[in-house]
């Protein structure tokens, strides 16, 4: 598979998600608890009509599919981490930030890694926003780029959660990772943090994050955890975790030093 078929791929799950989701977001229905995930965590209503949505699109490819309520579904030499709603929350309460996320890798003797990415897509579900990125990051069809930012003190921060005061210049949190990594790689904002423990692992899983880390990569950004390490090797399944700093180049390696 090629980043050009992904795209097209991506843009059949985003529709259907999106004519599933829309009608319910913002309801109390979308947010009743219907069961649990594969993550172990309350699958929503919401969470169900995407990602059943999602699928029924996946499922006429040769993929696996790594997502949040079914786990592993399918087979086949590319993966994709799914993630049908991120920013549950936000659509069941009808804040308009909330995504359907998918990053494509092509696997090594069955599993897949960072480093095999070749796709990332993330689209905004209430807004009609489309990022991606395959060699270039783009979004709406249009090439974007980090911001050159090099002052903490002028830096505005997506982070999750400040534990003192770092400098910034003001922090944010918007509830949607995929879409705020995005926001960093379109100079909405100039850096993403995530440093909670989760069980001292983070939080953040896999179809959350990847595919806008690659968006960002491409953006100009550069990716790793808060100790200053790679994420390459970091492997497409459910069991995975992320702590992560996404920022620009001028700012990234200052990051880095304030939060060690």
């Amino acid at each position: 598979m090629d980043a050009s078929l992904a795209l097209k791929i991506s843009r059949e799950v985003a529709k259907a998600v999106r004519d599933s989701v829309l009608p319910v977001a913002g309801t109390v229905e979308a947010g009743e608890n219907i069961g649990m995930g594969k993550d172990g965590t309350p699958t929503k209503k919401i969470d169900r009509l995407a990602e059943d949505a999602a699928i029924e699109v996946l499922k006429e490819w040769n993929l696996k599919v790594v997502t949040e309520e079914s786990g592993i579904v399918g087979s086949g030499d590319t993966v994709v981490a799914l993630d049908p709603v991120d920013g549950t929350f936000n659509a069941a309460r009808g804040i308009p930030i909330y995504s359907v996320s998918l990053c494509f890798a092509e696997s090594k003797n069955g599993t897949a890694k960072y480093k095999d990415t070749f796709f990332g897509y993330v689209y905004n579900i209430a807004t009609g926003d489309e990022y991606y990125a395959d060699e270039f990051a783009y979004k709406n069809r249009r090439k974007i780029k980090v911001t050159e930012t090099e002052s903490i003190e002028k830096t505005n921060a997506i982070m999750y959660y400040p534990l003192k005061n770092y400098g910034f210049k003001r922090i944010r949190i918007f509830g949607a990772a995929s879409l705020e990594i995005c926001f960093v790689a379109d100079g909405t904002v100039d850096c993403f943090i995530d440093i909670r423990r989760g069980a001292g692992r983070g939080m953040l899983r896999v179809y959350d994050v990847v595919a806008g880390l690659y968006i960002a990569e491409k953006a100009g950004a550069v990716v790793t955890t808060p100790k200053g390490k790679s994420i390459k090797y970091k492997e497409f399944t459910m069991d995975e975790r992320f702590k992560i700093v996404v920022a620009n180049k001028n700012l990234h390696r200052k990051i880095i030093d304030i939060l060690n």
